[in-house]
Parts: structure tokens; C-alpha cells; sequence
């Protein structure tokens, strides 16, 4: 009897377990492997493939366009998961002084572009960041800094930071909701004790919070940097890689790669190289991150 609710038991778990696994294997994995073994390939997605070796990853290293592309990504990658999870954690501590019921309508509000589609927000900033009659540059007018106006898009030397500015706003969100839940999960015996031994507010964030929720934070910074890394629809509703490529990302550069000159191969060579650059960068993020493990 005891062996048939066991064997009965493992059979639903690994029912359940197998929608999973199927999604990882068919929607990862495969994919992943077959891009690789393209990589080495040269395909135009009608001919016959051939194989060409290292010749395509010798291309991208000597492809401008490529390199500059890597370039935006890394740099808009970044500066974006700095600034969403130093905000974000901000947020979550002031949150957390406002006090759980508080501080809810504000952590809707802050959360709220997490919720909404990418593309509509980079219509909305499209909108905003428009030379004639954008809010931002009517704004400068109003408060009488005409002289700071621009063609925020259509400028190579502002075009970036606006692209950042949009995904900090649209990313912060999450971080905060993470770092406000692990700051949660602090028994408030250790702040009492903080408190009682004459620790300010910020004495207490500093010395007892921060090193408590440190893996939070490293979460949230992985979180971030992979969803701005891949970030595609952003950017080409907002500048479609210009102007004169000064906003070209990876994603942008691989889709026009595979799908207008049909360079199949070329395009998953740079995916594979992209996701080098990824792994690496958040293991040096991992790893920077990495510190003493707290039980409480």
C-alpha cells in the first residue's frame, strides 16, 4: 500500500514537473543548441547550409556596426540596472518607514509601468521627447530654460541617456517591490535593538537592512540587466537604432541582420556572442555582489 501512494506520488510530480521541463527543453535549449551549431554555418535561410567554421565570429569582431552595437547594449544594460536598483532600493526603504498599509497606493503607482507594454511606453515617450510640441521641451519653455531644449532623439549625443531614462523608469519597479519585501521579512527585534542602542533611521538602513537583504539586491540587479540587455521593442519604437546607429542595439542589429539582408548565420553568431557577454556580466555582477550569508 505504502509503495503505491509512493509510486503514485512520483507520477504526479513528474507530471507536473514535465509542462516544465517540455518549455525548457523546446523553448531553450533546443533553440539554443541549434543557434550555436547555425553559428558556425553559413545560411541564408533558403540555400543549402555550409560550414564555414570561426569565419562568421572572425567577421563580427571586425564588423563596426557590431562592436558598436555590443557597445550600446553593455552601456544601456548597465546604467540602467545601476539606476533602477539604487532608486528601487530608495523606494523600498522609504516604503518600508511609510509603513506597509501606507505605503501601498505608492508601491501601485511606482509598480504600475512594470505593468504596462512596452510599446506603449515608448509611444508615450515618443511624445514626450518630441522637438516641437513635446512635454519635456514645453516644460523647459514654460520655466524659462529655452536654451536647454533639444531634439532629444534625434540627437547621437542625448539619444542614449533618453533610452536609459525610459528603462530606469519602466524597471525600477521591480527592484523596489523586491527590496520592500525582503526588508519585510526582518524581524523588527533587530531594529528594536538598534534602536535601543542609539542607531538612527539611517544607521539602522546602513549597518542592519542593507547587509540582510544583500542576495535580494543581487537578484534584482541580474533581473534588471537581463531584461535591459534584450530590450528590442523599447528602442525601436523610440529610435529604430538612430539616428545614424547611435542607439543600434544587438537585438536591432540581429533582426535586420536575419530577416532584411537574410544572413541567418551572421545573426546567430552575434546571439551567441551576445550571451557570452551576458553570462559574464552577471557573474562579475554575482560575484561583486557576493558577501556573508545572514540567519535571523
Amino acid at each position: 500500500m505504502r509503495k503505491r501512494k509512493k509510486r503514485t506520488r512520483l507520477l504526479l510530480a513528474v507530471g507536473f514537473m514535465l509542462p516544465g521541463y517540455a518549455f525548457i527543453l523546446f523553448g531553450f535549449l533546443i533553440p539554443g543548441a541549434w543557434n550555436i551549431v547555425l553559428s558556425f554555418q553559413e545560411w541564408d535561410g533558403f540555400n543549402e547550409k555550409k560550414f564555414v567554421l570561426f569565419q562568421n565570429y572572425v567577421k563580427a569582431f571586425h564588423d563596426s556596426l557590431f562592436l558598436k552595437s555590443i557597445s550600446n547594449s553593455v552601456i544601456i544594460a548597465v546604467v540602467t540596472m545601476i539606476g533602477a536598483v539604487i532608486l528601487g532600493l530608495l523606494l523600498a526603504m522609504m516604503l518600508y518607514w511609510l509603513g506597509k498599509r501606507e505605503g501601498a497606493l505608492y508601491r501601485l503607482i511606482i509598480f504600475m509601468p512594470a505593468m504596462i507594454p512596452v510599446s506603449i511606453i515608448g509611444l508615450l515617450f515618443t511624445f514626450i521627447y518630441n522637438s516641437d510640441m513635446g512635454l519635456l521641451n514645453q516644460l523647459l519653455r514654460l520655466i524659462g530654460l529655452t536654451g536647454l531644449t533639444n531634439a532629444w532623439l534625434e540627437n547621437s549625443a542625448t539619444v542614449l541617456p533618453c533610452v536609459i531614462a525610459v528603462g530606469i523608469w519602466r524597471l525600477l519597479g521591480m527592484p523596489m517591490m523586491l527590496c520592500f519585501v525582503a526588508l519585510q521579512a526582518v524581524p523588527p527585534t533587530l531594529l528594536e535593538a538598534g534602536r535601543i542602542d542609539g542607531a538612527s533611521y539611517r544607521q539602522q538602513m546602513i549597518h542592519i537592512l542593507l547587509p540582510l537583504i544583500r542576495p535580494t539586491i543581487a537578484l534584482s540587479m541580474v533581473f534588471v540587466l537581463l531584461n535591459a540587455f534584450k530590450t528590442y521593442d523599447l528602442v525601436y519604437v523610440l529610435t529604430k537604432g538612430g539616428p545614424a546607429n547611435a542607439s543600434m542595439t544587438v537585438p536591432i542589429y540581429m533582426q535586420k541582420t536575419a530577416f532584411t539582408y537574410s544572413k541567418f548565420s551572421y545573426s546567430s553568431t552575434m546571439g551567441v556572442l551576445t550571451a557570452i557577454i551576458i553570462i559574464v556580466i552577471v557573474l562579475l555582477t554575482q560575484r561583486i555582489m557576493k558577501g556573508e550569508t545572514y540567519e535571523f
